[in-house]
């Protein structure tokens, strides 16, 4: 079963689209446009745009995939001590939050996972962070425009990503998305995405020699992001985007190759990746020849890549998770819709009877919930003696935690995941142990469990010693649980 894949590529200059028809026997482009549109009044130009690319192009029943310009997105390399997914999803606001130049409230997050062959317990990734409230301006514009994306993901990152999946490039390489006042580059190792970086064009001095010098800009900042590939230099570097056709990049190879010394080309999608492609006219274009127009195949390269996302089926970044992730269409799911609002409407009506009678269990169950509230708060802040409101004095003690999660004096070099990292490689795997609490401090670790033997214990106490990051662990004490088939035991490690 065939089915449409609009690639839909926004920057502050031009909105790209490519239509792709995806098929048992190939792909095909159906039609595409390119439309310019005005930086300095892009909240108005681009819905102008958008709507002069559906008039010439039949987006209806088209899976959208659309890119978000790069130069708004803040790129971080990181290394997470964790293999699961999700676990890293958990704590990366926590990694994010002191890197970054706005409150980790306001912004949304995905991140690309680099392979490492010595990464065997932990994770090098590289994340991409955008404002909610540019996020949100995008997709409602798309939205509005019944052009809402299945995936949004960073300008140039498609293209550099299926390069490095399908072209035949040397394993060492450079790929440059150059606008008309700005850059990405994205670092290739292997067929793999090492770094990602963004920045503007000086157009105060020569503009290839500005690109050149940032280039070598990024190869430092790589070695020292990765220090054991001192001696990375890329084999060649590939060129797209608007910027690649403008008055300053004719002949931008043989100068940027004479400064840098690295063989420079532009990048062709559709020759590079060895795509098949059969070409099918339609009423926006009846005589389209992709190859022929060389000029507009620059320039949907991007585009294109995103739409090769979808058929690939390659994983990318995508920002489109969580309170911005994708809404199913009432179209898709109307019979289930129908059937699900009769059957609501039968619920409300026996819960509208029942409500008389049910009143008084509901409040003992309030009541219950109100006690077991309590019961946790004062499990968890035994110190606070007099609680009015649980949740609210809950809320400021989390406030407060956070404020000391660096564990501040002469430990604020200890991160809270280093330390269960640490207990946790420490404590063999056949040791049988349950911990039942632990307690951070500001200089020491109050952890209590139980475990098979006083032998276990003093095992336990002598692994933890080994850790740097801990000064001393003492056992407060050990003890036989009552029907004495476990030892329970108290450990004080200080940091």
């Amino acid at each position: 079963m065939s089915k449409k894949i609009l690639g839909l590529d926004i920057r502050q200059d031009a909105v790209a689209a490519v239509l792709v028809k995806s098929g048992i026997k190939g792909n095909w482009i159906e039609s595409y446009a390119r439309v310019p549109t005005d930086q300095k009044e892009i909240e108005t130009s681009l819905p102008a745009a958008l709507e002069t690319i559906t008039r010439q192009i039949d987006t209806a029943g088209s899976l959208c995939v659309a890119s978000f310009p790069g130069d708004q997105v803040c790129y971080r390399n990181i290394q997470i001590p964790f293999r699961d997914q999700k676990k890293i999803r958990q704590v990366l606001p926590f990694e994010l939050e002191p890197t970054l130049p706005f409150p980790i409230e306001d912004v949304t997050t995905d991140f690309h996972i680099i392979n490492l062959p010595d990464s065997k317990d932990h994770t090098n990734i590289i994340t991409a962070t955008v404002e909610k409230t540019k996020l949100k301006l995008y997709l409602n514009t798309l939205v509005s425009l019944k052009m809402e994306p299945e995936i949004v993901t960073v300008g140039g990152y498609a293209t550099a990503l299926c390069l490095a999946k399908f072209a035949n490039i040397p394993e060492d390489c450079l790929f440059m998305d150059i606008d008309t006042d700005k850059c990405s580059v994205f670092v290739i190792i292997s067929g793999q995405i090492y770094l990602i970086r963004s920045f503007p064009i000086n157009s105060n001095a020569g503009r290839t020699e500005s690109l050149c010098i940032e280039v070598q800009r990024t190869l430092a900042a790589f070695e020292e992001i990765f220090p054991l590939n001192l001696n990375y230099q890329p084999n060649e570097i590939h060129i797209a985007g608007y910027g690649t056709d403008t008055d300053f990049t004719s002949g931008f190879e043989p100068e940027a190759e004479r400064i840098l010394g690295i063989p420079v080309r532009r990048a062709d999608i559709v020759k590079d990746t060895g795509t098949i492609i059969r070409m099918r006219s339609s009423a926006s274009s009846p005589e389209m020849n992709w190859e022929q127009e060389q000029k507009a195949s620059g320039q949907m390269d991007n585009a294109y890549a995103l739409a090769l996302l979808e058929t690939e089926g390659l994983n990318s970044l995508n920002f489109r998770r969580g309170e911005f992730a994708p809404k199913k269409q009432w179209a898709e799911h109307k019979s289930s819709i129908i059937k699900t609002g009769i059957l609501a409407s039968l619920m409300l009506i026996l819960l509208f009877c029942n409500m008389m009678t049910d009143s008084y269990s509901l409040e003992k169950k309030v009541a219950e919930l109100d006690r077991q509230i309590i019961n946790i708060f004062k499990t968890t802040f035994p110190d606070v003696k007099r609680i009015i409101d649980p949740l609210s004095q809950m809320q400021v003690a989390i406030q407060e935690v956070k404020k000391t999660a660096a564990l501040p004096g002469g430990t604020e070099n200890i991160r809270t995941t280093d330390i269960l990292n640490e207990i946790s490689k420490r404590i063999p795997q056949e040791t049988d142990v349950e911990f039942k609490r632990l307690v951070i401090g500001e200089n020491n670790i109050l952890i209590s469990g139980d475990t098979d033997t006083y032998n276990a214990v003093d095992d336990i106490k002598n692994k933890l010693e080994q850790a740097d990051i801990f000064k001393e662990v003492t056992i407060t004490s050990s003890t036989i649980a009552k029907g004495g088939n476990r030892v329970r035991f108290k450990l004080k490690v200080d940091l």
